[in-house]
């Protein structure tokens, strides 16, 4: 039964995951997908600072930095405005930001039982 819980658990898992355009980022035991628009994310990175940091430690060019920040953690917050930048990333683009999380702290697309 435990067993059967937890493949059950892993494709419900796959499946939240498969259907966004982003991935789940964690720190201390809260995790939310990147580009959500709740205030719990907003505080987690735009607020404490976390996101400024994170955007610096990538190679991801200046213009699509700004505009990461700016629709995370301005007034002009905008979780499919995000969605649209992360999907039109390359692949290495894409590698390089959820690195720069791992680099600062950061778990990704890990779901604690």
């Amino acid at each position: 039964m435990n067993k059967l819980f937890m493949i059950g658990t892993m494709v419900l898992a796959l499946g939240v995951t498969a259907c966004t355009s982003t991935f789940l980022v964690q720190k201390d035991g809260r995790g939310y997908f990147v580009g959500s628009n709740s205030d719990a994310i907003h505080k987690m990175l735009c607020e404490s600072g976390d996101l400024v940091k994170v955007l610096s430690d990538t190679k991801l060019p200046q213009d699509m930095r700004d505009e990461l920040y700016k629709y995370n953690c301005s007034l002009e917050r905008s979780g499919a405005k995000v969605k649209e930048i992360y999907t039109a990333m390359s692949p290495d683009q894409r590698k390089d930001l959820r690195t720069a999380f791992r680099h600062n702290g950061f778990e990704i697309n890990h779901m604690h039982c």
